[in-house]
C-alpha cells in the first residue's frame, strides 16, 4: 500500500476522532452530553472550562498532526515516508495510550471506544506503513 494513501486515511480517522471535540466547541448541547458521561448530569461552571479548554487544545494538537501529515505528503522518497510514517505511528501511539491506560484503569474519563478502535487502526495503518509501505 502506497504510503501517502496511508497518510490520507489517517488523516481522515483523525478528523473523525476529533469530530465530537470540535462539534462540542460550538453546540453547548453537545457539549453537556459528552461531559455527563463524566461529571454526571449537572456539570460545574469549572467541569465545563475545564472540558472547552481540553476540547480546544486537543483539536488544534490534532489539527496540527494533520496539516504536518499534508506536507510529509509532499516528500517522494520511500525512506523519508517510511521514517515518517513511523514516527507518526509513535506519536499516534502516544496519543493512543492514554485512552488504553485509562480503559485499563475502569476510569470514565476514557474516551469512547469507537474512538479507541479508530486510533488502533490508525497505528496499525501507520506501523504497516514503516514496515512495508510504498512511494
Amino acid at each position: 500500500m502506497k504510503i501517502k494513501t496511508i497518510f490520507k486515511i489517517v488523516i481522515a480517522i483523525a478528523l473523525l476522532q476529533i469530530m465530537p471535540l470540535v462539534i462540542s466547541l460550538f453546540s453547548p448541547e453537545f457539549s453537556l452530553m459528552l461531559t455527563t458521561d463524566t461529571f454526571g448530569f449537572t456539570p460545574s461552571d469549572d467541569a465545563m472550562l475545564m472540558f472547552e479548554n481540553f476540547a480546544l487544545v486537543l483539536s488544534f494538537v490534532f489539527f496540527g498532526i494533520i496539516f504536518h501529515m499534508i506536507g510529509a505528503m509532499s516528500f517522494n522518497d520511500e525512506s523519508v515516508l517510511r521514517r515518517l510514517s513511523f514516527l507518526y505511528f509513535v506519536l499516534f501511539g502516544f496519543l493512543s495510550l492514554t485512552d488504553l491506560v485509562a480503559v485499563l484503569q475502569g476510569s470514565n474519563m476514557a474516551a469512547p471506544v469507537p474512538v479507541i478502535l479508530l486510533g488502533l487502526t490508525s497505528l496499525g495503518f501507520l506501523y504497516y506503513g514503516s514496515k512495508k509501505g510504498t512511494v
